[in-house]
Protein backbone atom coordinates (compact mmCIF):
# COMPACT_ATOMS: atom_id res chain seq x y z
CA UNK A 1 0.00 0.00 0.00
CA UNK A 2 1.38 3.35 -0.80
CA UNK A 3 1.41 6.45 1.28
CA UNK A 4 -1.73 7.95 -0.18
CA UNK A 5 -3.61 4.22 0.43
CA UNK A 6 -2.85 4.59 3.97
CA UNK A 7 -3.24 7.91 4.54
CA UNK A 8 -6.57 7.42 2.95
CA UNK A 9 -7.43 4.49 5.47
CA UNK A 10 -6.43 6.07 8.65
CA UNK A 11 -8.64 9.21 7.68
CA UNK A 12 -11.84 6.75 7.11
CA UNK A 13 -11.16 5.01 10.16
CA UNK A 14 -10.80 7.78 12.29
CA UNK A 15 -14.19 9.77 10.78
CA UNK A 16 -15.39 5.93 12.29
CA UNK A 17 -13.92 6.31 15.83
CA UNK A 18 -15.79 9.76 15.90
CA UNK A 19 -19.02 8.08 14.63
CA UNK A 20 -19.16 5.48 17.19
CA UNK A 21 -18.20 8.25 19.73
CA UNK A 22 -20.68 10.45 19.05
CA UNK A 23 -23.68 7.51 18.71
CA UNK A 24 -22.55 6.61 22.50
CA UNK A 25 -22.43 9.70 23.46
CA UNK A 26 -26.35 10.32 22.19
CA UNK A 27 -26.94 6.48 23.05
CA UNK A 28 -26.10 7.51 27.34
CA UNK A 29 -28.23 10.77 26.98
CA UNK A 30 -31.24 8.75 25.92
CA UNK A 31 -30.97 6.70 28.77
CA UNK A 32 -30.38 8.80 31.52
CA UNK A 33 -33.32 11.22 29.76
CA UNK A 34 -35.41 7.99 29.77
CA UNK A 35 -34.79 7.16 33.53
CA UNK A 36 -34.48 10.79 34.75
CA UNK A 37 -38.38 10.61 32.79
CA UNK A 38 -39.47 7.66 34.76
CA UNK A 39 -38.23 8.38 38.11
CA UNK A 40 -40.55 11.89 37.31
CA UNK A 41 -43.60 10.38 35.99
CA UNK A 42 -44.19 7.96 39.01
CA UNK A 43 -47.48 7.97 40.36
CA UNK A 44 -48.22 9.47 43.85
CA UNK A 45 -47.80 6.01 45.81
CA UNK A 46 -44.64 6.17 47.72
CA UNK A 47 -42.84 2.65 47.39
CA UNK A 48 -41.63 1.24 51.03
CA UNK A 49 -40.08 -1.84 51.71
CA UNK A 50 -40.46 -5.08 53.91
CA UNK A 51 -36.91 -5.70 55.59
CA UNK A 52 -36.12 -8.42 57.73
CA UNK A 53 -34.80 -7.54 61.16
CA UNK A 54 -33.55 -8.86 64.51
CA UNK A 55 -35.52 -6.45 66.53
CA UNK A 56 -39.08 -6.98 64.30
CA UNK A 57 -38.68 -10.39 65.24
CA UNK A 58 -37.80 -9.87 68.76
CA UNK A 59 -40.73 -8.10 69.05
CA UNK A 60 -42.94 -10.51 68.02
CA UNK A 61 -41.37 -12.84 70.24
CA UNK A 62 -41.64 -11.03 73.29
CA UNK A 63 -45.38 -11.33 72.47
CA UNK A 64 -45.78 -7.54 73.34
CA UNK A 65 -48.59 -5.89 71.74
CA UNK A 66 -47.82 -2.18 70.52
CA UNK A 67 -50.41 0.45 71.89
CA UNK A 68 -50.42 2.51 69.00
CA UNK A 69 -50.48 -0.22 66.05
CA UNK A 70 -54.03 -2.39 64.81
CA UNK A 71 -53.34 -6.13 63.64
CA UNK A 72 -54.24 -8.42 60.79
CA UNK A 73 -53.32 -11.68 59.72
CA UNK A 74 -53.72 -13.44 56.36
CA UNK A 75 -54.39 -17.08 56.14
CA UNK A 76 -56.51 -19.51 58.30
CA UNK A 77 -58.20 -18.51 61.43
CA UNK A 78 -56.21 -21.19 63.35
CA UNK A 79 -52.60 -20.56 62.04
CA UNK A 80 -52.33 -17.36 59.71
CA UNK A 81 -49.44 -17.43 57.36
CA UNK A 82 -48.48 -13.59 57.71
CA UNK A 83 -49.21 -11.05 60.58
CA UNK A 84 -49.44 -7.35 60.44
CA UNK A 85 -49.38 -4.51 62.78
CA UNK A 86 -49.64 -0.91 61.25
CA UNK A 87 -49.17 1.81 63.08
CA UNK A 88 -52.34 3.76 63.94
CA UNK A 89 -51.38 7.01 61.66
CA UNK A 90 -52.06 5.07 58.62
CA UNK A 91 -55.13 3.03 57.46
CA UNK A 92 -54.76 -0.01 55.79
CA UNK A 93 -56.04 -0.46 52.36
CA UNK A 94 -56.88 -4.53 51.13
CA UNK A 95 -59.25 -7.21 50.85
CA UNK A 96 -56.43 -9.90 52.20
CA UNK A 97 -55.54 -9.06 55.81
CA UNK A 98 -58.26 -9.69 58.38
CA UNK A 99 -58.46 -7.23 61.47
CA UNK A 100 -57.83 -8.67 64.34
CA UNK A 101 -57.93 -8.07 68.27
CA UNK A 102 -54.38 -9.22 69.05
CA UNK A 103 -54.00 -10.05 72.77
CA UNK A 104 -50.05 -11.61 73.48
CA UNK A 105 -51.55 -14.95 74.40
CA UNK A 106 -53.26 -15.06 71.04
CA UNK A 107 -49.78 -14.60 69.34
CA UNK A 108 -48.26 -16.96 71.67
CA UNK A 109 -50.39 -19.62 70.61
CA UNK A 110 -50.01 -18.50 66.66
CA UNK A 111 -46.34 -18.04 66.59
CA UNK A 112 -45.79 -21.64 68.54
CA UNK A 113 -48.57 -23.20 66.77
CA UNK A 114 -47.34 -27.19 65.95
CA UNK A 115 -44.01 -26.57 67.31
CA UNK A 116 -41.98 -23.91 69.90
CA UNK A 117 -40.14 -21.25 67.94
CA UNK A 118 -39.39 -18.48 70.27
CA UNK A 119 -36.34 -19.52 71.91
CA UNK A 120 -35.66 -22.59 69.79
CA UNK A 121 -34.97 -20.74 66.21
CA UNK A 122 -32.54 -17.86 64.83
CA UNK A 123 -34.31 -17.14 61.85
CA UNK A 124 -35.54 -13.56 61.62
CA UNK A 125 -38.98 -14.13 60.58
CA UNK A 126 -40.20 -10.53 61.67
CA UNK A 127 -39.56 -7.24 59.52
CA UNK A 128 -40.06 -3.71 59.46
CA UNK A 129 -42.54 -2.25 57.08
CA UNK A 130 -41.49 1.35 56.23
CA UNK A 131 -42.57 4.16 54.19
CA UNK A 132 -40.61 5.55 51.21
CA UNK A 133 -38.36 7.83 53.97
CA UNK A 134 -37.34 4.42 56.16
CA UNK A 135 -39.78 5.72 58.71
CA UNK A 136 -40.91 2.73 60.57
CA UNK A 137 -45.13 2.29 60.14
CA UNK A 138 -45.54 -0.93 60.82
CA UNK A 139 -44.15 -4.68 61.72
CA UNK A 140 -44.47 -7.91 59.42
CA UNK A 141 -44.29 -11.40 60.70
CA UNK A 142 -43.91 -14.66 58.60
CA UNK A 143 -45.20 -18.06 59.91
CA UNK A 144 -43.34 -20.32 57.50
CA UNK A 145 -40.70 -18.91 56.13
CA UNK A 146 -38.56 -15.47 57.21
CA UNK A 147 -37.59 -15.37 54.23
CA UNK A 148 -41.50 -14.57 52.48
CA UNK A 149 -41.72 -11.09 52.61
CA UNK A 150 -44.52 -8.97 51.08
CA UNK A 151 -44.53 -5.49 49.86
CA UNK A 152 -45.55 -2.09 50.70
CA UNK A 153 -46.28 1.34 49.73
CA UNK A 154 -47.93 4.41 51.09
CA UNK A 155 -50.46 6.68 49.24
CA UNK A 156 -52.12 9.46 49.89
CA UNK A 157 -53.74 10.41 53.03
CA UNK A 158 -51.09 7.91 54.82
CA UNK A 159 -53.30 5.18 52.91
CA UNK A 160 -50.84 1.87 53.13
CA UNK A 161 -51.32 -1.11 50.76
CA UNK A 162 -49.48 -4.27 52.07
CA UNK A 163 -48.96 -7.79 49.38
CA UNK A 164 -48.32 -10.87 50.53
CA UNK A 165 -45.57 -13.17 48.65
CA UNK A 166 -46.96 -15.50 46.14
CA UNK A 167 -46.30 -18.69 48.15
CA UNK A 168 -46.77 -20.91 45.75
CA UNK A 169 -44.91 -19.47 43.17
CA UNK A 170 -41.43 -20.74 44.56
CA UNK A 171 -40.41 -17.36 44.20
CA UNK A 172 -38.67 -15.57 47.57
CA UNK A 173 -37.53 -12.13 47.74
CA UNK A 174 -34.75 -11.94 50.29
CA UNK A 175 -34.03 -8.94 51.85
CA UNK A 176 -31.58 -8.48 54.44
CA UNK A 177 -31.37 -4.87 55.88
Amino acid sequence: MNRGGIMKHLYQNKRKIEKAAILSVLLLVVIQSTLIGCAATADSRKHSGVATSQEATDIWHSYKILPNYRYYYSGPDAQPNFIIGIDDRYHLQSNIWKPVDLTPEKLKGWINFGRPRVGFSLDRYGAFITDSNGERIGLWYSMHDWRLLGSASVGENNQVSVTRPAMSSGRIKRSYK
